[in-house]
């Protein structure tokens, strides 16, 4: 999981972010402190698979900046969760956040642990609502995924995976049978395309593929014309 993090108390904004950073399925946490460095970082929020914004009260903060970087998500991303947290508890504030089509509305003071879940759950509807599930196993063919654990699994067999190798298969999990490009691959990993020179996109496949042979799925990973690659069962 990939979360984004805007939030301009930065006591607060790290100890949020040190919980989602301390969980197995988390690969990346980007904490954003203002309106300011939002619109700078505006290019790569679709490597995100969830958005956690605070809205603010207090007069030194523009509350139009907030909406604003909610407006501008949205019009982007449609499907992109986000989850708001706020002091404001007016009813007109709500409505108009649910206008702009955020899932989740929580008013401060907030208990951790609940944040927590309600993150974890929308991140679970977004990721894998194409994927057919029962109980907390989704499945694709012979090929399940505890999004719990983070643990994967063919014919309740488990594979032994990295952690980098668990975030990528996941990627491909998520989006079985759908061409994925090359870059999109490097940004939900890595963030930035052009630090690609360091991370080699396809020696991480490769290496992948190399845990993925002794359950003989190695070959469920294609690359197509080179800068595509695919995840399609072969029966």
């Amino acid at each position: 999981m990939n979360i984004l993090i805007i939030e301009d108390d930065v006591f607060f904004a790290e100890k949020i972010g040190k919980i989602f950073e301390s969980k197995i399925i988390t690969n990346r946490v980007q904490i954003l402190h203002s309106f300011k460095d939002f619109i700078q970082q505006i290019s790569s929020i679709s490597s995100y698979d969830i958005v956690l914004v605070d809205i603010k009260l207090w007069p030194e903060a523009r509350n139009t900046d907030w909406f604003e970087i909610i407006k501008i998500i949205r019009n982007k991303w449609l499907k992109l969760p986000i989850v708001v947290i706020s002091w404001n508890s007016e009813i007109d504030w709500l409505r108009y956040a649910f206008e702009l089509w955020v899932n989740d509305y929580i008013i401060k003071p907030i208990r951790l642990k609940e944040l927590e879940i309600r993150v974890f759950n929308w991140f679970k509807n977004y990721y894998l609502s194409n994927i057919s599930f029962l109980w907390k196993i989704h499945y694709y063919k012979n090929l399940s995924y505890n999004i719990d654990t983070n643990e994967f699994y063919y014919n309740q067999n488990p594979i032994p995976l990295t952690k980098n190798n668990k975030y990528i298969l996941s990627i491909f999990f998520a989006n079985p049978e759908k061409l994925l490009s090359e870059s999109f691959l490097v940004e939900k990993i890595w963030w930035d395309f052009y630090l690609i020179v360091n991370r080699n996109l396809r020696v991480n496949i490769l290496r992948l593929k190399e845990w993925l042979r002794p359950f003989w799925i190695d070959d469920w990973i294609c690359n197509i014309r080179w800068e595509w690659y695919l995840l399609k069962a072969k029966f």
